[in-house]
């Protein structure tokens, strides 16, 4: 079956809103002149997190194969945008999974992936059983920021045009997913003023943000009055998806759409083998690696640090600075201050160095909002 069988339709949707360019009035004073500051403290600090990204160069696998008598489904290797694009990569892993035409469906893995895949497979009528080493709260997906937004989990040096073409497309599947999400009592997902900052213009400021332009609410481009005094701006609403409350409950969903857990770990790829249900749906992430054989998956670090929350901020930014990138996603149970991408290191380990500058970093920015 071809890829774009599954997006029938998503031409036709209704996806309004274009960018923008909007000047400041001279004398005016800054529209964010009255946005509440970051307390960003070492002693308003209440955790740190480190999580491994599943990190493929050409982009996320997402495909089928046969192996011996099982058809086996790929769905892994998003970088840090498993839960940006589950809704779309998920979804037509499910598919892919039904086309197979067996009732009982085996799901490999309890993250965002594997949770969308399972719930929509159950909600199909699917017998599914989903296997994992690790439930949330303890997944790697749990650990995610997460704001929606489609960017760094492939090099565009090494992605081909096919894969582009594709990834555009579900990454519009992917939003259209999230919407019927947001205020959702108990799914943590809602929206924020999101800005995209920049020292100097980036690629999306001219050919446009991932999966098109019109897919982020109330764009503007602009070259002055910006948040903290950058030269480039991106503003738009963007969703914020808590997963500490969002994978619960798509874990809940799954459950109540007869989906069972069965808690284990792999050894190799002959105890998957050995699973009763002929249709495997792999969403191991960086699992896939040794389980099966793929030699382009690696870790990319990521580095989280928690502050006590502030329910009066609800815009968030991404902002490089002379000391590395950092940004800032506001979440009803903290603030997540990060900004690190460690490129094939696999130490869990937090960093004291990194807290400090996450720390400082948002401290300094926060200063700027009273220049």
């Amino acid at each position: 079956m071809r890829r774009r069988q599954f997006l029938t339709g998503l031409g036709a949707a209704s996806l309004a809103g274009c960018s923008a360019s909007v000047s400041l009035q001279t004398g005016s004073p800054p529209y964010w002149a009255d946005f509440p500051p970051v307390l960003s403290r070492m002693d308003r600090v209440t955790r740190t997190v480190v999580g491994l990204r599943p990190y493929r160069p050409q982009g996320y696998r997402l495909d089928w194969e046969t192996l011996g008598d099982k058809t086996v489904v790929h769905s892994y290797g998003h970088g840090g945008c498993g839960v940006t694009m589950s809704w779309g990569t998920a979804v037509v892993a499910a598919d892919y999974a039904s086309e197979a035409g067996h009732e009982d469906v085996a799901v490999l893995g309890c993250g965002v992936q594997g949770l969308t895949a399972a719930l929509t497979l159950a909600r199909r009528g699917h017998n599914v059983t989903i296997y994992a080493a690790d439930l949330p709260p303890y997944t790697t997906s749990n650990i995610a920021g997460v704001l929606w937004m489609p960017t760094t989990y492939f090099d565009r040096r090494v992605a081909t045009p096919d894969f582009l073409a594709w990834d555009r497309e579900l990454i519009r599947k992917a939003w259209l997913g999230f919407i019927p999400y947001v205020n959702r009592p108990g799914y943590g997902v809602y929206w924020a003023d999101h800005h995209s900052l920049g020292m100097q213009q980036r690629r999306d400021w001219t050919e446009g943000l991932p999966g098109g332009d019109d897919i982020y609410p109330e764009l503007t481009r602009t070259t002055e009055g910006n948040l903290f005094g950058y030269a480039y701006q991106q503003r738009f609403k963007a969703m914020i998806i808590d997963p500490d409350y969002y994978l619960d409950a798509i874990l809940q969903d799954a459950q109540l759409a007869s989906a069972r857990i069965v808690q284990r770990e792999f050894a190799d790829l002959s105890e998957v083998m050995a699973l009763p249900e002929q249709t495997i749906v792999n969403c191991t992430g960086l699992g896939a690696g040794a389980l099966f054989g793929d030699e382009d998956i690696f870790p990319v670090r990521g580095q989280l640090t928690h502050l006590l929350p502030q329910q009066e901020i609800n815009y968030s930014y991404v902002a490089p600075t002379d000391n590395g990138v950092l940004y800032m996603f506001p979440r009803k149970t903290g603030i997540v201050l990060g900004g690190t991408s460690d490129y094939r290191e696999w130490d869990r380990t937090p960093n004291p160095a990194e807290i400090t500058r996450m720390v400082e970093g948002h401290a300094e920015l926060a200063r700027r909002l009273r220049i």
